[in-house]
């Protein structure tokens, strides 16, 4: 009607409509709302691969500059992580072995879907207290897993990584956005003290006093860390001469860095390979002191590591492991969230 109407009108300078003109608004469907909103476009598909695999964006641009620059940081963090890993094993009940494989297969897939070039994937500290605590929940009720209870734990971390992973792809992560800062901050400072009152006892040798139960409430490992004080042995020079000298170092880094600014970078990569000299040192002062007492060592070692990757498969999942941890997989997820959280925003202040 309308272009009837222009047609009879063509040629003059002002275009007068003759009649009404009138809109006909075509009937909305559903099918055609979800269509538009819901069904997602080619590009949008592509757009949303790109962001599940990010490498897709730089890996055709990597250089040997590039390279250089990651095999320093690999070596680096991969002296720190190592023993760091065989620690966090410690820490969740497990033997130390699962501490190696878990610093490095996280890594090895990371990078597929990584988008922080700063984060090492790989067992951290408050979780892996919490591990302890779930697998001690769940293995009276699982008696068949008390030799193997690292089944238990693969368990575990499966259902978790499927639940966070479902979080990432169906785009619901804003809920951490409303998570308080001072929560967080008080989560960090528990974890902080929980973790440190927990290790002390080791650091000092007390801790395989009879009686001593470091892995009850932090008020407690306290109180009775000051009981058992007169069984601290051997264990407390090596640990607290290794911390001295850890501090050391970074302390003379930052005045050196700060009295000679023109050699900053050096003292920057000092400061940065300090845990792995630490380790190295004492890990040689151990095989000197122990070389010949591996049975019943001066002070205390790891012992014997698996060689190869004996306990590595596909992990056990079964309606009885599930039933035994089901209750605490709520507390798991927070817990693992908000650490990753505190870690992330550490990271953001450099």
């Amino acid at each position: 009607m309308v272009a009837e109407l222009f047609k009879r009108n063509r040629g003059t300078r002002d275009v007068e409509p003759l009649g009404p003109v009138y809109y006909i608004e075509p009937v909305a469907s559903t099918s055609e709302w979800l269509k538009e909103h819901v069904v997602p476009t080619r590009s949008g598909t592509v757009s949303y691969v790109k962001s599940l695999f990010p490498f897709l964006t730089w890996i055709y641009r990597y250089n040997w500059v590039w390279f250089v620059g990651d095999l320093i940081a690999g070596v680096t963090v991969g002296i720190v992580v190592i023993p760091q890993g065989m620690a966090y094993a410690k820490l969740a009940s497990l033997p130390p072995e699962f501490g190696l494989y878990s610093s490095f297969v996280g890594v090895a897939i990371y990078w597929l879907s990584a988008t922080s070039h700063v984060i090492s994937a790989g067992p951290v500290a408050v979780f892996s207290s919490l591990l302890s605590v779930i697998l001690e929940h769940a293995l009276p009720q699982l008696p068949e897993y008390a030799d193997t209870p690292w089944i238990i734990a693969g368990c575990l971390s499966v259902v978790l990584g499927c639940i966070v992973m479902a979080i990432g792809l169906f785009r619901i992560g804003f809920i951490v956005d409303f998570i308080p800062l001072p929560a967080i901050a008080a989560f960090m400072t528990g974890s902080a003290l929980n973790i440190a009152m927990g290790q002390i006892p080791t650091l000092m040798g007390n801790n395989t006093a009879d009686g001593y139960n470091t892995r009850a409430a932090t008020y407690l490992v306290f109180g009775n860390f000051f009981k058992y004080i007169k069984h601290c042995d051997l264990n407390a020079a090596i640990g607290l001469t290794a911390l001295f000298m850890l501090y050391a170092v970074r302390w003379g880094c930052g005045y050196a860095s700060r009295r000679w600014p023109q050699h900053e970078k050096t003292f920057f990569f000092i400061n940065t390979l300090r845990s792995g000299f630490v380790i190295l040192l004492y890990t040689l002062i151990s095989f000197l002191v122990n070389r010949n007492h591996h049975d019943d060592p001066k002070f205390s070692i790891l012992k014997t590591i698996p060689r190869g990757f004996q306990h590595m498969g596909v992990p056990v999942v079964n309606s009885r492991i599930l039933s035994a941890v089901a209750a605490k997989l709520p507390s798991a997820i927070i817990v693992l969230v908000i650490e990753h959280i505190s870690i992330a925003k550490s990271f953001a202040r450099l």
